[in-house]
């Protein structure tokens, strides 16, 4: 549920935050995935594909 927009278990925010970072990681082809231990903490893990300079992209 951490990626459903408005989700937060704060008082405070909008809950929008992992749901935009989820979003943009998916338009550009990627995965991102979570863990997390309670008293431990959390992690992310984002996966985002190589582009090669020759495969018609052009640098900024």
């Amino acid at each position: 549920r951490v990626f459903d927009p408005f989700f937060t278990t704060k008082d405070f925010g909008t809950g929008l935050g992992l749901s935009v970072v989820h979003g943009i990681i998916e338009e550009h082809g990627g995965q991102i995935e979570v863990e997390s231990e309670v008293a431990k903490g959390t992690v992310f893990h984002i996966f985002l594909p190589l582009v090669h300079f020759d495969q018609g992209v052009v640098a900024a």
